[in-house]
């Protein structure tokens, strides 16, 4: 199943400019850290119901493009980097503010586990 990245404003609340916030700190992710996409599809492929490879990196990019301020939740932390979750299906992705993603996969722990992140990163 093919997907096509969103080049439109990326975040909770709307970033048109990429102008960074409190939640979002990329205008749109753009790609998936090449160099470790392969680990990455190896271990939650699977979990996300990717195909392939390349399946997963378009999955992982139209989650971080997602805007939904009603089932999605963010966070930058002090690197700049952007934590989103989805309290919906659990999907969670972390991209970098060049708007490399820099991980994808839906958590066992679900919101469990996004609390534990913003509770790890002060939020």
């Amino acid at each position: 199943m093919e997907r096509e990245s969103s080049k439109g404003p990326s975040n909770l609340y709307g970033n048109p400019n990429g102008i960074a916030t409190d939640n979002i700190n990329y205008p749109y992710a753009k790609k998936f850290n090449q160099s470790t996409l392969m680990k990455h599809y190896n271990d939650h492929g699977d979990e996300v119901g990717a195909d392939s490879a390349l399946d997963y990196q378009e999955m992982a990019i139209e989650f971080a493009n997602d805007v939904n301020n009603v089932t999605h939740d963010s966070f930058v932390d002090k690197h700049g980097s952007t934590y989103k979750f989805s309290y919906e299906t659990n999907e969670f992705v972390i991209v970098k503010s060049d708007g490399t993603v820099i991980t994808y996969f839906i958590p066992e722990k679900g919101e469990g586990y996004w609390n534990e992140q913003k509770r790890k990163h002060g939020i």
